[in-house]
């Protein structure tokens, strides 16, 4: 593919996923992804073979963007545990709406065979960096599955629910569980996450 069709797929790409956050997954049809983009159907037929592709690779896409900022965050040596948390947070929350796309292909029956694995990787990827980072500060590898664990849930919570007030809250709460483990306490069982 020449740099001209890669700099145009991904400018489609980036248009998609704006048009199925916007639209949401089964509200978006092949018409509003055309016009949308802005770029003639004819063109958009030559790199995709229909919607289904265009979910894929729009998935694909905006998930290899997460992959990459999770590798610059592992190569910044001064991150800390509980920055690298706050920024798994940010950048959830900032892309809140794609998020809610790709949870709304995650549980289509058709999609989440084909897109699960980027899911799993990423997540996979997170994991093992935030237990790297605890570990490099002292605080127990069980406590940083449970923090990164509990902030999935939460994040995952807010894309499907979006309910603001009740994210704050809990993003409250599990950051004094945060500021417990940076300052080395132990989580006692009376403790409300």
């Amino acid at each position: 593919m020449t740099v001209d069709r890669k700099l145009r797929r991904k400018v489609l790409l980036t248009s998609f996923l704006n048009t199925f956050a916007k639209h949401g997954l089964d509200k978006t049809s092949m018409r509003y992804l055309i016009v949308e983009s802005g770029i003639s159907s004819s063109f958009i037929y030559e790199m995709f073979e229909g919607r289904d592709q265009m979910v894929i690779e729009t998935i694909r896409y905006y998930y290899q963007s997460l992959i990459d900022a999770n590798d610059a965050m592992r190569k910044d040596e001064n991150l800390t545990f509980i920055d690298f948390l706050n920024n798994v947070e940010n950048l959830a929350v900032s892309n809140l709406m794609y998020d809610r796309f790709v949870m709304q292909s995650i549980l289509h029956p058709g999609y989440r065979p084909r897109v699960f694995d980027l899911v799993e990787q990423l997540m996979a990827d997170q994991a093992a960096l935030s237990v790297e980072l605890a570990e490099k500060e002292g605080i127990q590898t069980e406590y940083a599955k449970v923090a990164m664990d509990y902030l999935y849930s939460l994040l995952n919570s807010y894309a499907i629910m979006m309910n603001e007030e009740l994210f704050h809250t809990q993003m409250d709460r599990m950051r004094k569980f945060w500021n417990c483990l940076q300052q080395g306490e132990e989580p006692k069982p009376t403790w409300q996450l």
